[in-house]
């Protein structure tokens, strides 16, 4: 382990390159206990906890919807245990995602002194740091923010009756409690113990190390609020976390120190983690947004023939998109010519859609990056006549729109009995029903792609412009339609060899 800041900095800037691969890792293994869910209810809704849990500090979206998911299922179960883990769970993330109020309303509910022994852990631990985010949003109003601080203290007191004395659980509690009553030296002491005693990659390592920046910086020790706030990016970075304030605050503080470069590195990674519901610090967030554009006002001389290179790059694949778009165009009206040797040719014709499919998405893929790095140089004025190619991205919702009409017609063309095959398997009242249009609703072009072969998660959101999360949320509202939910998969196959 890295001992230096510069050393620190080093490795940081790896993890940063492979941030993707920690993410990704991350990704596998709560697809792999979506995968593994039970059949059993009372173990599924377990389940759906957990697999939350993995979610929340990933994407506090899609935590939400689990944790939603298994409340009404331990109800309607009538299982206290669950019940009680699910509420519990939902509390401690709804403040991510400014939900303050339903989270102490459902905290506020519970009569702690009548849980039993077992679960009072647990319900201190989650009401500390439900009170901790809420106290941290309210920083502007001192009063406010002490009075939500002094809540959390005092849970944290309890929740250290259930832990061994000098467990890296019980070792943060009472750092957290010594720096709220001012005492600093020893929340240091405390801290630092905490840190030697567990893993950079613990989640806990991370927290620790972003109280002990927050304690420095109370002190006024600028290097050790650097320090420490390097092991809390790195900590978060190394576990593909994107709910850690860490490398956020890093930003800043490298841009004060003249590190400019890495300063918009650091600070567009966090600022893409915000973008999953997981930036709760808004007044961080809109000052990144500040420093981004000082950056860029500070280096647009040495950038200006970078850019000019990327936009002529950029024109000259417009220029080949709308050939292929064309070209594209012409195929589709083929296909519908040999729509009826298409129909005999079930193999040929999904290995073909699949293939335009694949070839659009790298397409789109490539466009959208160049867009992305146009309207970053844009951001400092410098172009402004650029913003006028472009129009913020509008040329490629257009482009995506237009494909999603071609996918869309098509798909309809080949299977004209899908969308009725469908609804063979979903219950009357929820059926679908094709708009006069002909553009298929989201999640029947998700499962459009899923009949024509098409099932990997990652392509399939990199097609259709959506994130991972977005399309498992799409997945499920189709299987909540199913006469029979647990065998809606099987039966969903079962239309997909079909002629």
């Amino acid at each position: 382990m890295p001992h230096t800041a510069e050393e620190l900095l080093e490795r940081l800037d790896s993890a940063i390159d492979e941030r993707d691969t920690y993410i990704m890792r991350r990704t596998s293994e709560i697809d792999s206990m979506v995968m593994n869910l039970s059949s059993s209810p009372f173990e599924r809704t377990a389940g759906y906890i957990d697999i939350a849990k993995k979610y929340k500090s990933l994407c506090a979206d899609s935590a939400i919807i689990y944790l939603r998911r298994a409340s009404a299922d331990a109800y309607s179960l009538s299982d206290s245990v669950l019940i009680f883990r699910s509420r519990m769970a939902l509390a401690a993330i709804l403040p991510l995602v400014d939900l303050e109020r339903e989270a102490i309303l459902i905290f506020e509910s519970v009569d702690a002194e009548e849980l039993p022994s077992e679960w009072k852990r647990e319900y201190y631990d989650g009401a500390a740091d439900m009170y901790t985010i809420i106290s941290d949003r309210a920083m502007a109003l001192p009063v406010l923010s002490e009075k939500y601080g002094a809540k959390a203290d005092s849970y944290r007191q309890h929740a250290m009756r259930y832990y061994p004395p000098e467990s890296p659980e019980w070792l943060f509690h009472e750092a957290c409690r010594f720096y709220f009553d001012g005492n600093c030296s020893a929340a240091m002491i405390s801290g630092n113990e905490l840190l030697e005693r567990t893993d950079i990659t613990d989640a806990l390592y991370g927290r620790g190390a972003e109280l002990m920046a927050r304690i420095s910086a109370s002190q006024g020790n600028d290097e050790d609020e650097f320090y420490y706030t390097l092991h809390g990016a790195l900590s978060e970075t190394l576990r593909g976390d994107r709910e850690g304030m860490s490398l956020q605050r890093l930003g800043h503080l490298l841009y004060n120190r003249g590190d400019i470069d890495r300063a918009h590195s650091y600070l567009s990674v966090a600022l893409t983690n915000a973008s999953y519901g997981m930036g709760y610090h808004s007044d961080l967030v809109g000052e990144s947004l500040m420093i981004i554009d000082k950056a860029y006002r500070s280096q647009w001389s040495r950038n200006y023939m970078l850019l000019w290179v990327i936009t002529g790059m950029m024109v000259l694949l417009l220029l080949v998109m709308t050939v292929m778009l064309l070209r594209y165009r012409r195929y589709i009206k083929n296909m519908r010519k040999e729509h009826d040797i298409v129909l005999r040719l079930q193999d040929d014709r999904r290995l073909y859609l699949a293939n335009f499919l694949r070839v659009c998405s790298i397409s789109m893929r490539r466009i959208s990056e160049l867009s992305r790095t146009v309207k970053r140089k844009l951001a400092a004025r410098q172009f402004e006549e650029l913003f006028n190619i472009i129009k913020s991205g509008n040329y490629i919702n257009e482009q995506r729109r237009d494909m999603f009409g071609i996918f869309d017609s098509t798909f309809l063309k080949i299977y004209p009995t899908f969308v009725d095959d469908l609804n063979t398997i979903l219950r009357p009242d929820e059926q679908y029903v094709i708009p006069a249009d002909g553009r298929l609703m989201p999640e029947l072009r998700i499962a459009a792609l899923t009949r024509i072969g098409l099932t990997d998660t990652a392509r399939m959101a990199e097609f259709l412009g959506y994130s991972p999360n977005t399309i498992y949320a799409y997945r499920a509202k189709i299987r909540a339609k199913a006469i029979d939910s647990s065998t809606f998969d099987r039966d969903f196959q079962a239309l997909s060899t079909r002629v």
